[in-house]
Parts: structure tokens; C-alpha cells; sequence
């Protein structure tokens, strides 16, 4: 098991500290893991989103649950300075809203992984109830590339 909170976390991102949704996840590499978010009213997106009726956007829940994913990959012996790129998404539904002061529990599942692609199942939740939920896959263009070369 792997526990990574908020400040080691960012060694494995390459987005800017504002666009992490996470403050800490447990990870088993390569199979699953679990985030948390405390939504705070300072976040930058609910002043803008919706102002005086501050919800996180649906798309960042999804985020939540993609680096909640990519971190089971990166967290492998090995991969963690590889670049994973959103692939595709299927069956999402975004089922509640999240707000200011609710704790966003992100659950994801390691599908597949496969020459480079990695397909997840994850589930979104706040007090026990689902506000996100989707399959989902992340591509590392480093080990397509390596698998073109070794196929010619």
C-alpha cells in the first residue's frame, strides 16, 4: 500500500498544484485506490462556478477519479515519470452535486493494462452517495511508441 498525501502527491502530476483534485490517496500499485478531497470554499472554481451557489463542476469529479487512476499506473516499480493521457470515457453519469465542505471520496479500479492503454472503473462519493461514476482510460504515448518500435 501506498499513502500519498498532498505534498507528495504533486512528484507525480504535472499539472499545476491548482488543478489537483486530490488531498490524499491510498493506492495498491497497479490494482486500486482511494482519494479524498475536502472541498474547501476557498477552491478557486466555486467562485466562478456557480457564484453565490458555489458546485463543483462535473467535469473535475471526473479529473478527481482520472488522477485518482493514473496514480495506480505511476505508483508501479518503475512508472512513475511516465505521461498518462486521457484515452476515453464511457458510461459516465454525473448523479449529484458537490459542494463546499462535503469530502469527495474517489474509488477506482485497474480494468486493464494493456500495451500502453489502461482502462479504470471509478466511482465518486459524498457520504456515501454517488455523485460521479464512469469506465475510463488513460493512454501513456511512452509505452505505445516503445510497442510501435518493437513491432516493426
Amino acid at each position: 500500500m501506498v499513502h500519498l498525501d498532498y505534498c507528495n502527491m504533486q512528484e507525480y502530476f504535472r499539472q499545476t498544484k491548482e488543478f489537483i483534485f486530490l488531498d490524499k490517496v491510498d493506492i495498491e500499485p497497479g490494482e486500486s485506490a482511494k482519494g479524498t478531497k475536502l472541498m474547501s470554499s476557498q477552491d478557486w472554481y466555486f467562485q466562478y462556478h456557480f457564484p453565490g451557489n458555489p458546485v463543483m463542476p462535473g467535469v473535475f469529479q471526473m479529473e478527481a477519479l482520472m488522477q485518482t487512476g493514473g496514480l495506480i499506473i505511476n505508483t508501479l516499480e518503475g512508472k512513475k515519470e511516465i505521461p498518462l493521457l486521457f484515452g476515453e470515457c464511457k458510461s459516465v453519469k454525473i448523479k449529484r452535486e458537490v459542494r463546499p465542505g462535503d469530502i469527495l471520496i474517489t474509488d477506482v479500479t485497474l480494468i486493464s493494462y494493456k500495451r500502453g492503454i489502461c482502462w479504470f472503473k471509478g466511482v465518486a462519493t459524498v457520504e456515501g452517495k454517488t455523485t460521479c461514476q464512469m469506465e475510463f482510460s488513460l493512454i501513456s504515448p511512452t509505452e505505445l511508441l516503445q510497442m510501435k518500435k518493437n513491432d516493426n
